[in-house]
């Protein structure tokens, strides 16, 4: 098996879908949004990113929310909180 093959184009939508959700959920934390509110908008950023490239390309959906992986969604948010909180103790310490 070639590296090309693993590159489909489920992967790479669901690859740019969990991007978006992380740039949606940081900048969710960073303005002060509760964690229910955080959730919400990397949940409709992924979701809008999936629906964005599949208008364009033809895909299979499953293989989409397969490739993404149980709880990636979840691992984002948490990511993004960890990443702010950090980021606010070292603006603190200076």
């Amino acid at each position: 098996m070639r590296p090309a093959e693993n590159f489909t184009a489920e992967r790479i939508t669901a690859l740019v879908a969990i991007l978006a959700g992380t740039l949606a959920a940081l900048l969710a934390v960073y303005v002060g949004a509760g964690i229910g509110n955080t959730i919400g908008a990397a949940f409709l950023a992924y979701v809008a990113t999936i629906v964005a490239v599949a208008v364009k390309v033809p895909l299979q959906l499953v293989k989409v929310v397969t490739a993404s992986g149980r709880g990636s969604i979840i691992v984002v948010v948490i990511t993004a909180i960890v990443l702010i909180g950090i980021a606010k103790v070292f603006r603190g310490l200076a």
